[in-house]
């Protein structure tokens, strides 16, 4: 598909390539035919000859075989020559006559006077009574071109001579156009590439020479650049593991310990009491330790999903009665309100319902003076392709910083608040990994509301 993209668009190149030389031709053609009439009838040298040769006919036959004071000095002042030739062909009067001219023509030299030329002179002829009169310029003063065609036949060779113009300029418009599109043409291939952040090589000479230089200056930044980001999630996540199993093993021991510690009625009180302290922080830094190992596997995609069409309110109520059975809401009501118990959803439930638990602890945690959680499932307008969940609470809310805080998508970003980001981020995560969205809007001292919206199982 994208081949096919990038030679359609090589082919569009190429005829509006074409389809302005032909009309620079055209344009040039219509032009060059509009100035050449222009030039014709503004040119009055062009008619000068004809008139100086008739105006000399005339006083030859005004005056008898003689020529004017003034008409001689015009003559002597251009380097003009005339010859008066009677009906035998014999010269009866000459001015200037040439050394190489002569004196008597034939019937045969005067036809060969049809050719505008007399012994490399341009000449021009009129009749005068019987005799004709031969005006002479000076050698290569003037070029004549005597052209002939049949009428009837001139608008079809005119014609014919554009289309021969217009066919010979595409041909040539395809040859030399062809040396700028095939460079083109791999540039177009190069940038489709850099889409993907592929390794680019386009060969760097002709007129794209630095173009293409500089996709492949960027494409190898990319692939650089990709290289480096790849190394450092491989190194935060072999970090992470390292991590969890080297903080699982005394975990283990530290549980273990303080639960013997915690059942032996022989200590002191204040010993058991202590020995507890130590095993709810222990649980909290296991659950964190499963938090972190959790997210690094949703930021990575090292989290394979087992999905299967679940119904929304039940997935609500196991993720309740969980938190209820846990001990986590002491000081928190909660209420499900299911407006549509049909709502379906194609999820991982196990990994959903953790979301869920997620958003319900983090309102208990955060509100421990107590407040209400309430879970909804609205029921929505026919045709709609997404359901909805929405957990709220009425407790302290979130400040504007925080829930800036809380927007960051990166895990590891520093900025990230400590005590919000984690559980967030994982709920966030694993309704992203689902094709869902979440929201979360919240006002301090009036509650947070999270709506969770997702596809619609078929």
């Amino acid at each position: 598909m994208k081949l096919f993209r990038i030679k359609n668009k090589a082919i569009s190149i190429a005829i509006r390539y074409t389809f302005t030389i032909i009309l620079a031709v055209v344009i040039m053609v219509i032009l060059n035919y509009i100035l050449m009439i222009l030039f014709t009838r503004s040119n009055s040298s062009q008619e000068e000859p004809s008139k100086t040769v008739k105006a000399i006919a005339l006083e030859f036959s005004e005056n008898k075989e003689n020529l004017t004071a003034s008409t001689k000095e015009i003559i002597d002042a251009s380097n003009l020559w005339v010859l008066l030739l009677n009906p035998e062909g014999n010269v009866i009067y000459s001015r200037n006559k040439p050394k190489d001219i002569e004196s008597n023509y034939s019937l045969v030299s005067i036809a060969k006077l049809s050719r505008s030329f007399l012994n490399d002179y341009p000449v021009f002829l009129w009749e005068s009574a019987e005799n004709l009169v031969i005006l002479g310029y000076p050698k290569n003063s003037i070029s004549k071109y005597n052209w002939s065609f049949y009428s009837e036949s001139f608008p079809i060779a005119f014609f014919g001579l554009i289309f021969f113009n217009i066919t010979i300029t595409v041909l040539l418009s395809i040859l030399l156009g062809r040396r700028l599109l095939n460079p083109l043409n791999r540039l177009i291939r190069g940038i489709f590439l850099l889409k993907n952040e592929e390794k680019i090589s386009l060969v760097e000479k002709g007129i794209y020479k630095d173009l293409a230089h500089s996709i492949n200056e960027t494409s190898l930044s990319l692939v650089e650049k990709n290289n480096k980001i790849k190394l450092r999630d491989n190194a935060i996540k072999n970090w992470i593991a390292g991590i969890s199993h080297d903080v699982r093993t005394p975990l283990s021991m530290i549980l273990g310990y303080s639960a013997v510690i915690d059942e032996d009625s022989s200590l002191p009180k204040e010993t058991r009491l202590q020995a507890k302290i130590i095993t709810e922080n222990a649980l909290r830094l296991r659950e964190l330790v499963s938090n972190l190992n959790l997210a690094t596997s949703l930021q990575y995609d090292m989290q394979p999903l087992i999905l299967s069409t679940v119904r929304l309110s039940n997935v609500v109520r196991e993720a309740m009665a969980s938190c209820i059975n846990g001990g986590l809401l002491k000081n928190c009501n909660s209420e499900i309100i299911v407006k549509d118990e049909s709502a379906t959803a194609l999820l991982d439930k196990k990994l959903f319902e953790r979301a869920l638990v997620n958003l319900i602890i983090n309102s208990a945690k955060h509100n421990k003076a107590g407040c209400t959680i309430t879970v909804t499932i609205p029921r929505l307008i026919n045709n709609s392709d997404q359901v909805l969940i929405i957990v709220e609470d009425n407790g302290c809310g979130i400040s504007m910083d925080k829930l800036n805080f809380l927007k960051q998508k990166d895990l590891f970003n520093p900025s990230l608040n400590q005590t919000h980001g984690l559980g967030l981020f994982i709920v966030k995560s694993i309704i992203t990994a689902h094709h869902g969205e979440m929201v979360i809007e919240s006002k301090e001292g009036k509650g947070t509301t999270v709506v969770i919206t997702m596809p619609k199982a078929n």
